[in-house]
């Protein structure tokens, strides 16, 4: 797939790997709407009106659009779907790419902070990519030509580590729910392909306080390779010490759990 002139919705896009690849995509010549829990200076909103929108003159050559959304709220990831087909016309690519991570232990009783913690997690990382997917999918099979859903999980799905045990969680489950997809695209929309993107660990705001046994990948470095993973068109795009990991996986899966374990 040729990115040039595609309409592209990217979700978690207003920082990190997100905002990178929605620049990278858009140096690339694609249109792209991002969603986030807060605004995005300099990036013109898609106005949310109850009969699709409005573009004003001065944002409507604008390459980038951005939502403001909160996708823990049930209904938010179809809004989102909703404004950013009827800003660029249509859908050719998705890219799940919002996710949250709180450290924490579960074997210290249920507070309210920890279920608070545990259930955003759960919302944004999992459920709201099922809500994507569905709401995103009528436009993918009507875009005219290959068109892509692209998950992104992490390493920690095939091997999870001991401080963050929903997250890895959510992350195994969006790779169980691609390989899903997958199989429905290819007997009911074979014009949309699944991909799913393995992020190892990247320098963002959620990996501020943290390091791995390799340097973290840098957010434009992570996007330059989701791109290319995109153009493509695999079903599988591992991305930097990921390909390492799911390679040690497939030889000696001991090793690589206890490589993860306390990363």
């Amino acid at each position: 797939m040729n990115v040039s002139g595609k309409r592209i919705l990217i979700t978690g896009g207003t920082s990190g790997v997100g905002d990178a690849l929605a620049r990278a995509l858009v140096d690339a010549g694609a249109r792209v709407v991002t969603c986030g829990r807060r605004s995005d200076p300099g990036v013109p909103e898609v106005p949310d009106t109850a009969n699709g929108f409005t573009v004003t003159p001065a944002s409507a050559q604008a390459a980038r659009h951005a939502v403001v959304a909160d996708l823990a709220v049930p209904g938010e990831a179809a809004r989102v779907v909703r404004l950013a087909a009827g800003q660029l016309g249509g859908l050719d690519v998705v890219v799940a790419n919002a996710g949250v991570q709180h450290l924490g232990s579960l074997t210290g009783g249920p507070s309210p902070e920890l279920l608070d913690r545990v259930g955003q997690e759960i919302a944004v990382n999992f459920r709201s990519v099922v809500e994507l997917a569905a709401a995103s999918w009528p436009h993918l099979a009507a875009a005219g030509g290959p068109a892509s859903f692209v998950a992104v999980t992490s390493g920690l799905a095939y091997a999870p580590k001991r401080s963050a045990p929903v997250y890895c969680a959510t992350k195994a489950a969006v790779h169980t729910l691609v390989q899903s997809l997958r199989y429905q695209a290819q007997a009911d929309t074979p014009s949309v392909r699944v991909q799913e993107v393995v992020l190892p660990l990247v320098d963002t705001a959620m990996t501020a306080d943290r390091e791995g046994a390799v340097r973290k990948l840098s957010a434009a470095e992570a996007a330059a390779a989701i791109a290319r993973g995109i153009e493509r068109g695999r079903p599988l795009v591992p991305i930097g010490a990921s390909r390492a990991l799911l390679a040690l996986l497939r030889v000696h899966p001991p090793i690589a759990h206890r490589i993860l374990r306390d990363g």
